[in-house]
């Protein structure tokens, strides 16, 4: 299925929308809905990062027609964190052996988010990855158990953590988290239609993304009441993803997991 909601996954600096959601005043919500308000809103606020890959939307290897490239180290904080939750649900899905189900992950930062940072690595002299998550991708794609597909997907999550750590400076953790949160309430929103999950990847996307949140506070600073206080909060949200696969019924509204995200 071609994702149509690729504008809802990414938090980029968009000026005084940013700027609201970052303070609270302007919830997830409504800052998706500022995107999508027309066919091609995103673009036009300058959010939609990448708008190719799946149902031939576009090309892959990160190149699409109509990308918007990400320059902040905050916002390439939250789309590289963005990927390692594709990549953490990929891993999820690995382990249970659902392999059809673990592709598109594994497409997603390549498809969808690797075009937008390539100028963002070359600027800063951060060397490219896109071949790990390629290399990765292929291998998932012909011989999903093979020994090798863990070692690919390892590879591919520490290149990623890499560029992290070589951006991380002078950034806040706190942010990133807040805007994964935002990305993850939005997908949540695809995902539920009249109490029942009818979009499993979007609800995966979510998952991800909140599970990359709270490792990214447990890796920044566990101890303090601020990281504490947020970890709290994305642990409750989490409530409404119990499982990788996820239930048939939806425990918590859209709006609920939007009240808890604004918490943050």
């Amino acid at each position: 299925m071609a994702r149509q909601r690729r504008a809802l996954e990414l938090f980029l600096s968009l000026g005084t929308s940013t700027s609201l959601l970052s303070a609270g005043l302007l919830g997830p919500t409504a800052y998706a809905e500022t995107l999508s308000a027309t066919p091609h809103g995103a673009e036009q606020h300058g959010a939609l990062l990448a708008e190719g890959g799946e149902g031939g939307e576009g090309g892959e290897g990160g190149h699409a027609d109509h990308a918007t490239e990400v320059t902040s180290s905050t916002d390439l904080l939250v789309v590289l964190a963005q990927m390692q939750g594709h990549l953490l649900v990929a891993q999820e899905l690995l382990s249970r052996r659902e392999f059809q189900a673990a592709e598109p992950h594994v497409g997603h930062p390549i498809d969808e988010l690797y075009g937008a940072i390539a100028p963002a690595l070359a600027a800063r002299g951060i060397p490219p990855f896109l071949a790990s998550l390629e290399a990765l991708r292929q291998q998932v794609r012909l011989d999903p158990s093979a020994s090798s597909t863990g070692q690919k997907l390892a590879r591919a999550q520490a290149e990623i953590q890499a560029v992290q750590q070589a951006v991380q400076p002078g950034t806040s953790t706190a942010d990133v988290v807040r805007a994964l949160a935002a990305a993850a309430v939005a997908e949540y929103e695809g995902a539920v239609a009249q109490g029942q999950i009818v979009e499993v990847i979007e609800y995966q996307d979510a998952r991800g993304f909140l599970l990359q949140a709270q490792r990214l506070l447990r890796q920044a600073s566990p101890q303090e009441p601020q990281s504490l206080a947020m970890e709290r909060v994305i642990v409750s949200m989490l409530e409404a993803f119990p499982s990788v696969m996820p239930p048939q019924r939806a425990s918590i509204t859209p709006m609920a997991l939007e009240a808890l995200a604004q918490r943050l």
